[in-house]
């Protein structure tokens, strides 16, 4: 089951992929901040998502807060943090 799930997800992203999107990234918890080896430095949990949209040929906006209209944007993506102790 969970592979036809998978399959199912891949299939309706394909429209995402085949097309520059504009996206939106929320970036909802900024004080989510960790070090990176490969990257060398401190960088937040919307870092990789920016580079993968980047390289990808997508065009994406980085907030902190959503944005009452969300019309311009193709896809949202939203970064929840992780649990800190």
């Amino acid at each position: 089951m969970k592979k036809y799930t998978v399959i199912i997800c891949l299939l309706l992203m394909v429209p995402f992929f085949a097309r520059g999107s504009h996206v939106f990234v929320w970036n909802f918890d900024v004080l989510d901040i960790f070090y990176d080896a490969q990257v060398g430095a401190s960088i937040d949990c919307s870092y990789w998502i920016e580079q993968t949209l980047a390289a990808n040929g997508h065009t994406y906006v980085t907030g902190t807060a959503l944005p009452a209209d969300l019309s311009p944007y193709d896809v949202v993506i939203v970064t929840l943090g992780f649990f800190r102790c």
